[in-house]
């Protein structure tokens, strides 16, 4: 987020919320540089967790989402299914950027 400003939106993904690391850093930088930051808190063995970063969830946090690149973050189980997600709400695969880390 350092290097970003303007039209971006990040969703950052987390089971507890107090597993947000660097919160209040990146509340700042949101701010400074015009980003929108969402935070998703939520297990998906929970009450709403299978609606937690679906297609429509995706879509109702970034409406214009099939416009946009998105770039997708996280252990490799998770960027699949979220990467299934974002083309499951009309992203075309070309605009699909995807790195996996390792935990």
């Amino acid at each position: 987020m350092e290097d970003m400003s303007g039209d971006v939106v990040v969703i950052y993904r987390v089971v507890r919320d107090e597993d947000v690391i660097f919160r209040n850093e990146l509340e700042q930088l949101a701010c400074e540089r015009g980003i929108t930051l969402h935070f998703v808190v939520g297990d998906h063995a929970g009450e709403n967790g299978a609606r937690l970063l679906s297609p429509a969830h995706l879509q109702e946090l970034v409406p214009d989402i099939a416009e946009r690149q998105v770039y997708v973050c996280g252990p490799p189980a998770m960027t699949e299914l979220l990467g299934q997600n974002v083309r499951r709400a009309n992203v075309h695969p070309r605009f699909i950027h995807t790195e996996k880390f390792a935990l």
